[in-house]
């Protein structure tokens, strides 16, 4: 039997359903049944229940697409600032340059390789340099939210603002547009779903904000 709604608030401890076999991350199982481990969004996602966190800092997972800034430049190493005091690094072969010719502040899109004691490493590998845009930044917690299901709020954002997005699951986001009102008006969004993203009808605030913004910016022109 399940004990919430979707998209629902939920806080520590509070029962989610007693099939075990729907445990998800954010959620432990005690007494046969399934519990939320932290404050956040819960979610049905194939077939599993998920608690989305609203807050917390960002956990490096091998596999996550982050953005990052180079800070520095080294013989076989590259290190990357990820934000929040958190640095990766991309390893290079011996007597081989940076790949796409690097160089400190350039912006990056990377995979994380591995993490652990040693630190997070990059993969080389589907290595990006994101030539240019406007760099903003949310609490990485809400980065599901602002991708949606399967895409869904991302793909909104770029058909209403026009704007190509790169979205790093560090909280770290590249926004570059045709001009500066159509990057306003994503930023505006961006800030919104950041703000908002355990309210419901978010969707619909979203894409009224966006049009809004846009529209008051043709009657100026």
């Amino acid at each position: 039997m399940q004990y919430f709604r979707e998209n629902e608030v939920v806080v520590p401890g509070q029962l989610l359903t007693d099939d075990t076999r729907k445990r998800g991350f954010g959620t432990y199982v005690r007494d046969g049944k399934v519990y939320a481990s932290t404050t956040g969004i819960v979610k049905t996602i194939n077939g599993g229940v998920r608690v989305i966190p609203v807050s917390g800092r960002y956990k490096p997972e091998r596999g996550d697409k982050v953005i990052g800034i180079v800070a520095d430049v080294k013989p076989n190493v590259v290190e990357v600032d990820l934000g929040g005091e958190m640095v990766a690094v991309l390893k290079l072969p011996e007597r081989e340059s940076p790949p796409l010719n690097l160089d400190i502040g350039d912006c990056i899109y990377a995979e994380v390789k591995s993490t652990g004691l040693r630190g997070i490493l990059l993969s080389n590998e589907g290595l990006q340099k994101i030539p240019s845009g406007i760099l903003v930044t949310i609490n990485s917690a809400k980065v599901p939210r602002l991708i949606g299901r399967k895409g869904s709020m991302i793909q909104l954002l770029r058909r209403e603002s026009g704007c190509d997005f790169w979205v790093g699951r560090n909280g770290l986001i590249v926004i570059n547009g045709p001009d500066p009102s159509s990057e306003f008006a994503a930023i505006a969004a961006i800030n919104l779903i950041d703000r908002e993203a355990h309210k419901p009808g978010l969707t619909e605030r979203a894409i009224q904000l966006l049009r809004k913004i846009k529209g008051g910016s043709g009657e100026q022109a």
